[in-house]
């Protein structure tokens, strides 16, 4: 055999000696190959999603606008409630001032009105005090002024019933009042002008000595006490209340307006 063909016989027999390929490593295998290409999908998302969930988020700026639009609102609704309330407060002290002041002023015109009516009361009071009016409503006059059964008659006599009332004629004082001899029960009155009258012969005396009196004031009853010839009044007025000093009646009656 040539070795011709035994070269030939032997590389291309059975007994050819096979050519080594080279062996790739199991993980690059066609058989890993798709695993791995998953596994690596996976890291990627997860990794993405950590990076997503890591990454900062983008700034609402709309939404950040919408509450401080609102927090504002709420502050301006809170100080607009305040303002209110203080002006609310304020409206009602004021009106309460307000009220007590009309209350002051009309009870300063209510005193006013008044102190007018009291002083015009008493203003009245005092002129109808300081009117004259007659001892006794009607007279009769009996015996005058002056000389008389040989003395002097120092008064003048109105004749009237035994319990005729007789009257203060103005405002005074009662100085005397009481029994003296002849003119039996007597009243002596100070009026507010200075005059003195004196009333004898009364049948009763109703007031005393040192008692206010006005005009009108009943003073007792016409009688017929002391030295007297006759129901009457004894009618006198004196100049001073140190002396006897008296002074015509007429005269004095007529410039007091009851003649």
């Amino acid at each position: 055999m040539s070795s011709r063909n035994y070269t030939g016989r032997h590389y291309a027999g059975r007994h050819r000696v096979q050519q080594r390929r080279a062996r790739l490593p199991r993980a690059l295998s066609s058989g890993f190959v798709l695993p791995t290409t998953a596994a690596a999908a996976l890291v990627v998302t997860a990794t993405g999603a950590t990076v997503a969930e890591s990454a900062p988020q983008p700034f609402d700026l709309t939404g950040q606008q919408t509450a401080m639009a609102r927090t504002q609102e709420a502050a301006a609704d809170q100080a607009v409630t305040e303002i209110a309330s203080r002006r609310q407060d304020a409206a009602m002290q004021s009106a309460a001032l307000q009220g007590r002041v009309e209350a002051q002023v009309r009870a300063a015109r209510a005193a006013q009105r008044k102190a007018d009516a009291e002083a015009k009361a008493k203003a009245e009071a005092a002129k109808r005090a300081k009117k004259w009016v007659r001892p006794i409503h009607t007279w009769n006059i009996t015996s005058g002024y002056g000389w008389r059964w040989g003395k002097t008659h120092d008064g003048i006599d109105l004749g009237a019933p035994t319990g005729t009332p007789l009257y203060a004629m103005s405002k005074g004082t009662v100085i005397k009042a009481g029994w003296e001899d002849s003119f039996g029960y007597k009243v002596e009155i100070l009026y507010w002008d200075g005059s003195i009258s004196w009333y004898g012969h009364m049948s009763r005396i109703d007031v005393q000595s040192g008692e206010e009196v006005l005009p009108g004031t009943q003073v007792g009853l016409v009688g017929n006490t002391g030295h007297s010839f006759g129901s009457h009044l004894h009618l006198e007025f004196q100049r001073t209340t140190a002396s006897d000093s008296p002074l015509d009646p007429v005269p004095w009656l007529k410039d007091h307006g009851l003649w």
